[in-house]
């Protein structure tokens, strides 16, 4: 095909399906845009894949696939309770970090409550709010930043629950764990506050954000995290909470039972008990992080410091058509229309030569410009 008529095609195919490319998955990418090449960094998924050792427990699991899996995961959840210093009673397994927050909403809101949540931020927490017939109350963030005394100071007589990314969801900004006790002592006594740590993992400092060690200190605090990030197990979806033992019992109420799968328990287990390969990844994610940062911010965009697995870019024009261009050359990012945020693009920090494509195709954008 001559490459003017390829290129035809490739422009026609984006323009009939825009909304949805970031999220069809790579085959059906390679299909739709005729490339056999496509990287994509739409998804904060971690690019090189997960352990070999959960590669090799899945193996190992799947002859065990035609019984019903333990439906509270002891040997996982007595895993982590043993690193993180709590009791088995004190999480729960779900089927991904979305569950999770379905779970707590409909656990502990009743309709007419308020929930706060910053904005922008992850998109299901208003969902999750409005499954349960309550309200979402956002909050402006400050300079891309999550401002926990502007979350405070929204608080009503209605407020129940309160919602906070850390690092944020699409922003990768973070604030030090240090501020959450102070912030929460300020909060009435029947305010819940949900920290999903779903990218802590992928911090510079992991211990010095997360909320985890106050759990002891603060009954009303619960914290998400996920397999889906840094462990390489986003098609597993195992997730898990982390909170006081009472109010892990009353989500358990509403969970359904298996909804944590055999093989990915099997897989989350091994994963989490490699620590090397968990330090290989933050290594690997810092080092391309910094250097993307650097080439993006050589483009002439604003790049958000990020303690996360992605970039939040402003190209200072339209995102759609920056988003348009890079997709014809079968690179698909996210674009911030969604987000409320229409001259950026949120881009996943994949591997070099994925990184390396991004920005080679941005220098040519660049200078077909100038």
């Amino acid at each position: 095909m001559k490459p003017e008529l390829l290129a035809a095609r490739r422009t026609a195919a984006v323009q009939a399906f825009p909304e949805e490319i970031p999220d069809l998955p790579l085959e059906e990418l390679r299909a739709r845009l005729g490339r056999e090449r496509v990287y994509k960094l739409s998804f904060n998924e971690n690019p090189y894949g997960p352990s070999p050792a959960a590669v090799r427990a899945v193996q190992e699991a799947a002859a065990s696939m035609h019984r019903y899996p333990d439906s509270y995961g002891r040997a996982l959840c007595q895993e982590l309770a043993d690193f993180y210093r709590l009791s088995p009673e004190q999480i729960l397994l779900a089927n991904g970090a979305d569950e999770i927050i379905n779970l707590v909403a409909l656990a502990f809101l009743d309709p007419g409550d308020e929930v706060i949540i910053p904005s922008p931020t992850f998109g299901s927490y208003a969902a999750a709010a409005h499954l349960a017939g309550a309200v979402p109350v956002t909050v402006p963030l400050n300079d891309y930043r999550i401002d926990l005394e502007k979350v405070a100071a929204a608080v009503t007589e209605k407020t129940k629950l309160i919602f906070i990314c850390n690092p944020n969801n699409p922003t990768g900004t973070a604030f030090p764990a240090s501020e959450l006790l102070p912030f929460m002592r300020r909060l009435p006594e029947r305010v819940l506050v949900t920290v999903d740590e779903a990218y802590n993992e992928y911090t510079d400092d992991p211990a010095g954000y997360t909320a985890i060690p106050f759990l002891g200190a603060e009954p009303r605090l619960l914290v998400m995290r996920t397999f889906s990030k840094i462990y390489g197990l986003a098609a597993a979806r195992v997730g898990y909470l982390l909170a006081h033992a009472g109010l892990v019992a009353r989500v358990h109420r509403v969970r359904p039972p298996f909804n944590a799968g055999v093989l990915g328990q099997a897989a989350a287990l091994a994963a989490f008990r490699d620590r090397t390969y968990v330090e290989t990844m933050r290594r690997y994610n810092r080092e391309q992080r910094q250097w993307l940062t650097e080439q993006l911010s050589a483009c002439g965009w604003k790049v958000v410091p990020s303690q996360s697995n992605f970039l939040l870019v402003d190209t200072g024009e339209d995102g759609r058509g920056v988003f348009d261009y890079l997709v014809e050359r079968g690179i698909i990012v996210r674009p911030g229309h969604g987000f409320n945020l229409p001259t950026c693009l949120r881009i996943t920090v994949g591997r070099p030569e994925e990184n390396r494509a991004l920005v080679e195709a941005l220098m040519a954008k660049n200078s077909r410009r100038s």
